[in-house]
C-alpha cells in the first residue's frame, strides 16, 4: 500500500498547479521537515520538473545551506514521497537573483 502523501502528490501530478501544490504542502510542514532553525533562514518558493527552488533569506547561512544540500535533499525526498529530485537555491539579497 502506498503512503497517503504519495497518493496525494500523484493526484496533482499532471495538473497545471502541481508545482504550486507541492510548494504549499512544503510551506505547511517546512519547520517540521527541516527543523525550526533551518526553516527560519530559508523557504520553498518554486517547484518545477522535480526541482525545488529554495530562497535563502539570511546571507550568513548561504554557505552552510550549500554544504548541507545533500542532507536537505534527503529530508525533502522523504517528506514528499520522492517528488523532489533536486534542489536549487536563490538568494533574497542578491541583485538579479533567479525567481
Amino acid at each position: 500500500m502506498k503512503p497517503l502523501s504519495q497518493v496525494l502528490y500523484t493526484l496533482f501530478e499532471d495538473q497545471p498547479t502541481h508545482g504550486q501544490w507541492v510548494v504549499a504542502c512544503l510551506e505547511g510542514s517546512w519547520s517540521r521537515v527541516l527543523g525550526e532553525k533551518l526553516a527560519s533562514v530559508c523557504r520553498p518558493v518554486t517547484f518545477d520538473k522535480s526541482n525545488l527552488w529554495i530562497e535563502i533569506l539570511d546571507r550568513d547561512w548561504d554557505q552552510i545551506l550549500q554544504s548541507i544540500q545533500p542532507d536537505l535533499l534527503e529530508k525533502l525526498r522523504a517528506a514528499t514521497a520522492n517528488e523532489v529530485k533536486g534542489i536549487s537555491f536563490s538568494r533574497q539579497w542578491a541583485a538579479g537573483s533567479k525567481i
